[in-house]
């Protein structure tokens, strides 16, 4: 009996060293994870989540790390044993997403960006992963509703401008595509792969002489697939 109590009295004490020899595995591992040092950085994360199996911050940590290095499988592992141990935590639904992207699924990763919507709807970052998961499920209104969101606040983003062109382009909204397009021509009047998708559009809108003009312009600043397009339907205009 009296050993049993010998135990109990001491566990406490033991349990905190055992914390304390965590927190610096911890604090080791996020100095290796600033030196860009990621192996390392989650091997000591790994020593400390042994010693503290409750440990949230290294769990999410780990993924971090993790993901750096496009370990992306064995970082959803982690970022989703974070969700369990606090549904609420927003960053760790918003790394998940982006590994489930990078492992292109999709569908997945669509259910944590409606949870980072539902969080908080004011924000709009994440309507531009929604508008490229959607895309590249070939869900092109979805998507175009998504990157439309997304841009009502990021009107210089660029690269989604024409993204969303890309998206019209497939949904046969033409028009839609030629005034997107437009818009990443505006941002930067060099972007020749815009003048070239802006000449398909109007070339299935129709618009032949304006296709020829883009795409006559485009081979002009050195897009030789623009060519092969102006020979096809321009030659005899």
């Amino acid at each position: 009996m009296n050993r049993l109590i010998l135990i109990l009295f001491l566990l406490p004490s033991l349990l905190f060293a055992q914390d304390e020899k965590a927190y610096k595995l911890y604090g080791d591992a996020v100095e290796y994870y600033y030196q860009k040092d990621f192996q390392k950085a989650i091997s000591s994360f790994e020593e400390a989540i042994k010693l503290k199996p409750d440990f949230q911050f290294a769990y999410y940590n780990k993924a971090l790390a993790l993901f750096e290095i496009k370990s992306y499988n064995e970082a959803i592992k982690d970022f989703s044993i974070v969700i369990k141990m606090d549904s609420s935590y927003v960053d760790a639904y918003k790394f998940r997403a982006q590994s489930y992207i990078k492992e292109s699924d999709y569908e997945r990763a669509i259910s944590d960006l409606y949870s980072l919507i539902a969080f908080n709807p004011k924000v709009v970052e994440p309507f531009k992963n929604l508008g490229l998961c959607y895309y590249y499920t070939r869900q092109y209104k979805l998507a175009n509703e998504a990157y439309q969101r997304y841009l009502e606040s990021n009107i210089e983003d660029i690269s989604i401008w024409f993204q969303k062109g890309m998206s019209n382009y497939y949904y046969a909204d033409y028009d839609g595509g030629i005034k997107d397009f437009t818009k990443v021509l505006e941002l930067n009047k060099d972007y020749v792969t815009a003048l070239e998708w802006r000449g398909k559009c109007h070339q299935k809108a129709n618009y032949i002489n304006k296709a020829c003009e883009d795409w006559e312009l485009a081979m002009s600043k050195g897009l030789s697939s623009s060519k092969e397009l102006f020979n096809k339907f321009c030659e005899s205009e």
